[in-house]
Order: C-alpha cells, then sequence, then structure tokens
C-alpha cells in the first residue's frame, strides 16, 4: 500500500532521477524539466495543477537555471509558486530544496548561500517547509558532481534521495 502522493516539480535535478523508482512506497509525479527557468516553471504550474493528482507531499527544486544565467533575483517567483500550490492543494506538505553549490564559472561569490538563506526565511514566512540537504551532502561527500560540476552523481542523488525520505517520515509522524 502507497504511503502517499508525491509531487516533485522543478528543473533537471529533479527530471534527471528516477523518483518513483527510489521512493516505491509513495505514488511520485515527476515534473521536472532540464533547462527550465524559475519563470518557465511559474508558466507551467497551471497546466501542472490541471493534470495532476492532489498530492500529500510536494518537492520543488528549481533556480539553478537562473543562477546559471547570473539570476539571483528568482526567490520571489518561487514565493508565488508556493502560495499558489498552498491555495490549490491546502492539505499538502510544501517542500523547498535548497540549492545545491555548483561549481560554474563567474558564479557570484557566496551566491547559492545567499540564496538558500532567502529560500528558508520565504518558507518560514509562508509556513511550508524547507529542506537543507545539500549542506550536509557536501560535508559527508566531496565528490558530489560529475566533472562538469553541474550534474549530480548517482551516489549524491541516492543522498538526496534518502534525506527526503528521512524528511518526510518526520513530517508524517509529527501529523
Amino acid at each position: 500500500m502507497k504511503q502517499g502522493t508525491f509531487l516533485f516539480l522543478g528543473d533537471y535535478f529533479i527530471a534527471d532521477y528516477d523518483w518513483q523508482k527510489r521512493m516505491p512506497l509513495f505514488d511520485v509525479h515527476c515534473y521536472g524539466l532540464g533547462k527550465e527557468k524559475v519563470e518557465g516553471f511559474l508558466q507551467r504550474l497551471t497546466r501542472i495543477l490541471d493534470t495532476a493528482p492532489t498530492p500529500d507531499i510536494v518537492l520543488i527544486m528549481t533556480g539553478i537555471n537562473n543562477v546559471i544565467d547570473n539570476d539571483y533575483t528568482f526567490v520571489d517567483q518561487i514565493r508565488r509558486g508556493v502560495i499558489r500550490l498552498s491555495n490549490y492543494y491546502p492539505e499538502a506538505e510544501i517542500i523547498v530544496n535548497s540549492l545545491p553549490n555548483i561549481k560554474a564559472d563567474l558564479l557570484v561569490d557566496e551566491a547559492i548561500h545567499h540564496l538558500n538563506l532567502s529560500l528558508n526565511e520565504m518558507t518560514t514566512q509562508l509556513g511550508c517547509c524547507y529542506l537543507d540537504n545539500f549542506a550536509n551532502l557536501a560535508q559527508a561527500n566531496k565528490k558530489i558532481f560529475k566533472k562538469d560540476g553541474l550534474s549530480l552523481t548517482a551516489k549524491s542523488y541516492d543522498s538526496w534521495a534518502r534525506s527526503i525520505l528521512e524528511y518526510v517520515a518526520f513530517l508524517l509522524e509529527d501529523d
């Protein structure tokens, strides 16, 4: 028997992994799109809401493509998406995932750190959840990216999925 319905939303970090295989106890629906920026995610959100089943848990992981293009102004757009999701799915737990500290040329020093602080603050204001798992991954596993500095290794995806499941178990236990 499934423990609930899980909706994954976001960019290539979401699209590049078989979440259903890693989370067989959940009915997983993945709406990740490769090179999408937060603006595209917001444009797609209505279509997602019209087609996706009602989830128990929503995980959002988006913004890294904005960072790659030196756009650090997207947190308010994610806020708008979270508000829409909260209004559409009032019973669902909404989780905003931290951004990984990618290794990209021209990345402003500490940009990801400051964006993650802003995402955490935003989730606190909105009453949803923030999962800061990439800081732990970076400390525990020095090689979280493939050689391109942007793509996660299979081991990093497994660690990320495990941290999501642990967090979700905590949420479900708390209910």
